[in-house]
């Protein structure tokens, strides 16, 4: 793998927030400064506990986002994909990562180290006002979400979290775009694996999810979101 062919430049990554300064002249120093790796599926590239080492920027692939819980339990926070952030919740105020990270599937990262980041931003306004628009956002879903999670049946965590992998990932030929195991979205949507697995052998016999193995698919979108929509719920931009 030519790592060098995975530039800022030749990234098509429009919803990057550096690739959308690409043209700025004053963030061009910094670009050569970018580590760009590798990451295996399942591999770790963020352990919760360990110094800050900068924010990543997924290139290509999928990760998630987790920590662990009180009860030793794993939490996902959040997936993410091309052009997204992750790392971000320590970046600048924490010395050590709150959250971990790992490949769902063969990825390329880029990663800008603290310092290098942190005089970029200062260096290019457009792009800290990016950067602070970029936080305001997440914590205002943050907030929202929170207030809805607690107050949503097993059912609705479930059919939640599957509208929310199937927005951000798309379906192809009727089955969502990344396979999870059933403890991944029990994880995500902060239940047991056996209630997810009760909760979507239910669906499926309901006409409102099919699968192939561990690929789930929804067959009618609306009809699926509106398990939602008739109690008031509803899902993160």
């Amino acid at each position: 793998m030519n790592l060098k062919s995975y530039s800022c430049h030749s990234c098509t990554n429009e919803n990057c927030l550096i690739k959308k300064h690409i043209q700025t002249e004053a963030i061009q120093p910094y670009l050569k400064q970018k580590n760009t790796f590798p990451c295996n599926k399942k591999q770790q590239f963020i352990l919760e506990g360990a110094p800050v080492s900068g924010l990543y920027f997924i290139y290509e692939g999928c990760v998630k986002v987790f920590k662990q819980t009180a009860n030793k339990n794993s939490q996902i926070i959040r997936f993410s994909k091309n052009g997204e952030i992750v790392g971000h919740r320590g970046f600048g105020t924490n010395y050590v990562y709150d959250i971990s990270a790992s490949a769902l599937t063969d990825s390329i990262l880029c990663n800008f180290s603290t310092d290098v980041l942190i005089e970029m931003l200062h260096k290019t306004p457009p792009l800290m006002f990016d950067f602070m628009l970029f936080y305001a956002d997440q914590l205002q879903k943050s907030e929202a979400n929170a207030k809805r999670f607690a107050q949503m049946t097993v059912r609705e965590k479930v059919i939640n979290g599957l509208l929310f992998i199937m927005q951000k990932f798309g379906q192809t030929d009727g089955f969502i775009n990344i396979t999870l195991s059933r403890k991944d979205i029990a994880d995500f949507a902060g239940t047991s694996t056996d209630q997810v697995i009760r909760v979507i052998s239910a669906l499926k016999k309901e006409g409102l999810l099919t699968a192939k193995g561990k690929k789930l698919g929804m067959p009618d979108v609306e009809k699926f979101e509106a398990q939602l929509k008739e109690t008031q719920y509803f899902l993160e931009g």
